[in-house]
């Protein structure tokens, strides 16, 4: 049975929730993530950060974090308002 694709977009979110307009260290992910494993995940930020929607900075500690460009909020809003399963936009409330 093969398991559902997660897009960038879901990754986005997930740095966005967690730190908002900052630095998230890239190994807090994990746990937001259960059913990927090491490599699918690396893969995954490796896609957003070549989309540009992601960036990647290795602190002094030599740990790796990642935050959302302009290019990944824009892309993280349109996500929010567009169904694809619909193909319809959908007003965000508010």
């Amino acid at each position: 049975m093969k398991r559902k694709k997660i897009e960038p977009e879901e990754l986005l979110a997930a740095v966005a929730e967690m730190v908002d307009d900052g630095f998230c260290p890239a190994s807090r992910l994990a746990s937001r993530f259960p059913k990927l494993g090491h490599r699918d995940l690396v893969r995954l930020w490796a896609r957003a950060v070549r989309r540009g929607l992601l960036l990647e900075r290795r602190g002094p500690d030599g740990r790796i974090y990642l935050a959302l460009t302009g290019e990944g909020w824009e892309a993280l809003r349109s996500s929010r308002t567009f169904s694809p399963s619909t193909n319809q936009t959908r007003r965000p409330s508010g």
